[in-house]
Formats: structure tokens, sequence, C-alpha cells
């Protein structure tokens, strides 16, 4: 009897020392945790008193930037002969309100609408002096799933 009770404190002093080692694993992973965060704040905090510097710095370059990226642009949709986004827009306006100012434009219209009509009226003529042959249609059964 006294060598059973000897080995039951044996297995629960293994079975304390294995969850206390888990224990210590698990504090050992909250600290590393706390560790990054109070890392992670400080450098937050060194940012933060000079972000409206940095700010500043980021927004001067972006200026040269755009002004260097939009006189290259402009000078090579020149030699490209690309319109500009303002003469795009102008001539979708002039599209969108066809007929409405400019006369030469309806009749361009009508010019092109009338010769359509006529070779539409020739393909209809064909057709009716030539009629297709009628095809005998069967029914199809649909398939089984």
């Amino acid at each position: 009897m006294a060598k059973k009770k000897s080995e039951d404190h044996d297995d629960g002093a293994d079975k304390r020392s294995t969850g206390e080692t888990a224990r210590r694993i698990w504090l050992a992973g909250v600290g590393a945790y706390g560790r990054a965060f109070t890392e992670a704040q400080e450098a937050l905090k060194d940012v933060t008193g000079s972000t409206s510097k940095v700010f500043d710095d980021l927004v001067q370059k972006g200026e040269v930037i755009e002004a260097a990226v939009s006189s290259k642009s402009k000078d090579m949709m020149k030699k490209a002969g690309v319109p500009t986004i303002d003469d795009r827009i102008s001539k979708m306006r002039s599209r969108l309100s066809r007929g409405y100012e400019d006369g030469a434009d309806t009749a361009d219209i009508e010019a092109r609408l009338d010769a359509m009509e006529a070779k539409l009226d020739k393909i209809l003529a064909l057709l009716d002096k030539k009629p297709a042959p009628k095809k005998a249609t069967t029914k199809r059964t649909p398939k089984k799933s």
C-alpha cells in the first residue's frame, strides 16, 4: 500500500510540472505580445511627433512629380496626336447635341440613313424574288437526365 501511494504521488508531481510548463509557455507568449505592443507604441509616438513634417515633405515631393509627369504626358500626347481630355469632352458634347446646333451634322446623318434604307430596300426586294426554301422542322424530345 505504501508503495502505491508513493507511485500516485510521483504521477501527480509529473502532471503538475507538465501543467506548470504549459502555463509558463503560455505566459511567455503573452509576455512576447506585450513587449511587441509596447515597442510598437513607442515607435508610433516617435513617428506621431514628426507626422506633419513627414506629410508636408511627401506633399512637396508629390507636387514636383505631378508637375513633371503632367508636362511630359502633354508633350507625348501632342506628339502622338491624341486629343486632350477637354477636346474629347467637347467632341462628346457635340455628338450628344447633334441636330440641335449644327445643321451640317444632321444632313450627314440623313444622307447616311437614306443610303442605308436604299440598301435595305434592295435586300428586301431580292428576298421577295427568291423565297428561301422552307425546311421541315422536327420536334425534338428533351433528353432525360
